[in-house]
């Protein structure tokens, strides 16, 4: 019995992608599936390709290449998302001003024989606001993913009286608009 082999590609953090199963795994348990074009996409960027109308082709190739910009960029920031959803930096895919994106990061690529798993553990599939971080030295990760600094302090965007100020702003703008609207109608009528 002859055993199949399949890809995988081992990025920063330890993150795998295995391109059969369309997903991002971590060895936290983590898995993120990822669309055929999010697939495709990453797929050209880890062997090599930084080309965008050359992506766009290989992605799109039912389409003939006939994509418009907004659906490349579309799928660059889903792709991106999901990188953020399995702990790794949206930096690492890195845009070429007027030629296309480049992965940053490290990028080993190996097989899997059939049958291996490639964790020591059964993946179970979480979103990330899920996530719990337990142990000595995760502090760091746990409070970046509360948003929060190590000490507790909440970081501005996050505080609750921005957050009072952001409603109050909008309050405001809306009673602005509507009595701006309604002097507008007042006035043509005169």
């Amino acid at each position: 019995m002859e055993l199949k082999e399949r890809q995988l590609y081992t990025l920063d953090k330890g993150v795998m992608f295995l391109p059969e199963k369309r997903c991002l795994m971590t060895h936290d348990g983590i898995s993120v599936e990822l669309s055929e074009n999010s697939y495709r996409f990453l797929l050209q960027l880890l062997n090599g390709e930084t080309d965008k109308q050359k992506i766009i082709n290989e992605v799109w190739a039912e389409q003939k290449g006939s994509v418009s910009e907004s659906s490349y960029y579309g799928q660059l920031y889903l792709l991106r998302r999901s990188f953020n959803e399995v702990g790794l930096s949206h930096s690492l895919i890195k845009t070429i001003p007027r030629k296309g994106v480049k992965y940053t990061g490290e990028v080993i690529k190996g097989t899997l024989v059939e049958g291996e798993h490639p964790l020591p553990f059964p993946v179970q599939e979480k979103s990330v606001t899920e996530v719990r971080f337990e142990g000595p030295g995760d502090e760091e990760k746990a409070a970046a993913k509360r948003g929060s600094s190590i000490r507790g302090k909440p970081e501005w965007y996050n505080s609750k009286s921005w957050n009072i100020f952001v409603f109050v702003l909008s309050v405001l703008a809306v009673c602005w608009l509507v009595t701006l609207t309604m002097a507008i109608l007042f006035f043509w009528k005169v």
